[in-house]
């Protein structure tokens, strides 16, 4: 055999020693010891896009009432109801050893107002609901006992605001703690103790409570319908002033 033919066949006796040497390492070793194996730059790239697809906004969905209410509105319709009062009651006295006690029926409480109120911390109308019913008056009792006013209803509104009714404007609440009554309450029934007179010893008419009123207002924020005035002209105004 030739010398160079004795050098290959040593050459590739020694890589062939090498390469089981290499696989039996590596069988050895243990999975957490083992060097991961470093990603191609294309599945890197496809793990980034699923990972950004993840991430992605889903769908728009509708704004709930709480949310609608953190935008600025800077006008309103609104139904307001005043409390309706209560009814009269119709009854007599009756006590041991008394046989004529007489009418002893008492009237019902008034209905609440509605009013509005200037609040500083209120900045728009979004809080402002589309309808207020005030709170009704309670019922006459015995005994010449009156039913308790219903309680007066506040409404919170900006300052600046306008109230408007059939297009004609009724209040114009500018200044901090203004007031206006939007709503009346009802008037409470008589009992019968209200109708006793000398031709009149035993009544038995009571009246019933009066229904509050209802009217419906219009606000507006008078400082936005004048906020064209400021910065730059809009095309209305620059269309005035053409002509």
């Amino acid at each position: 055999m030739s010398p160079a033919r004795l050098f290959s066949a040593r050459l590739r006796t020694v890589f062939e020693d090498v390469g089981h040497w290499a696989l039996s390492t590596r069988a050895g070793l243990k999975p957490s010891r083992r060097l991961p194996q470093q990603a191609s730059p294309r599945l890197l790239s496809v793990g980034r896009a699923d990972h950004a697809k993840r991430q992605e906004l889903p769908g728009k969905k509708p704004l709930s009432e709480k949310k609608l209410k953190r935008y600025f509105v800077d006008c309103r319709r609104v139904l307001v109801c005043g409390g309706n009062g209560g009814a009269g009651a119709s009854c007599f006295h009756s006590e041991p050893r008394k046989e004529f006690g007489g009418p002893d029926g008492g009237d019902g409480g008034n209905g609440g107002h509605v009013i509005l109120r200037v609040d500083q911390q209120v900045k728009s109308l979004s809080s402002v609901l589309s309808r207020y019913q005030g709170f009704s008056g309670e019922d006459g009792g015995s005994k010449n006992c009156f039913g308790r006013s219903g309680a007066v209803l506040y409404v919170q509104v900006p300052v600046g605001t306008l109230v408007k009714e059939g297009g004609r404007v009724v209040a114009d609440l500018s200044r901090v703690g203004d007031e206006y009554i939007a709503a009346l309450g009802g008037a409470g029934g008589k009992g019968n103790r209200f109708f006793l007179a000398n031709d009149n010893r035993a009544p038995v008419t009571c009246t019933p409570g009066q229904p509050g009123q209802q009217r419906v207002l219009h606000l507006e924020l008078k400082t936005v319908a004048h906020a064209g005035m400021v910065g730059v002209p809009t095309a209305n105004s620059i269309a005035h002033t053409e002509l």
